[in-house]
């Protein structure tokens, strides 16, 4: 049965490329151009890991994430984050994982930092 990742970000072109970089490994994609849209769908939908972008207009990365967590609190479930950002200082890496983001990338991609990320989270092994 395929893990579904929910993959916001307001950059459709980013959406695309994360696709990309995972076609062919069992996953299926939700998407979400907000965080206010990714939270209602959390709501919603059971997904396997999220994929959100820090900077986003409205609510950021970082809000959605503390969000998340206290929507999650009343419940025996912790989706597994990853955060990523074209922002290049390592301030926003530390405030993410200690905010309960479970992993960090930085944009560009690096496509195969990428894949094991998302298989080391959903605890599959390389292909």
């Amino acid at each position: 049965m395929a893990q579904t990742i929910l993959l916001v970000d307001d950059s459709k072109t980013m959406r695309e490329v994360l696709k990309v970089y995972l076609m062919g490994r069992d996953y299926e994609f939700l998407e979400a151009e907000d965080a206010e849209r990714a939270l209602r769908l959390l709501r919603l939908v059971p997904v396997s890991l999220v994929i959100v972008d820090l900077k986003m207009p409205k609510m950021d990365g970082m809000s959605f994430l503390r969000h998340l967590r206290a929507d999650e609190a009343s419940t025996q479930r912790r989706v597994p984050v990853i955060m990523v950002t074209g922002d290049k200082g390592s301030q926003y890496e530390a405030l993410a994982l200690k905010s309960g983001a479970n992993a960090f990338l930085h944009k560009p991609l690096d496509s195969a930092r990428a894949v094991e990320t998302v298989d080391r989270l959903l605890g599959k092994s390389a292909k």
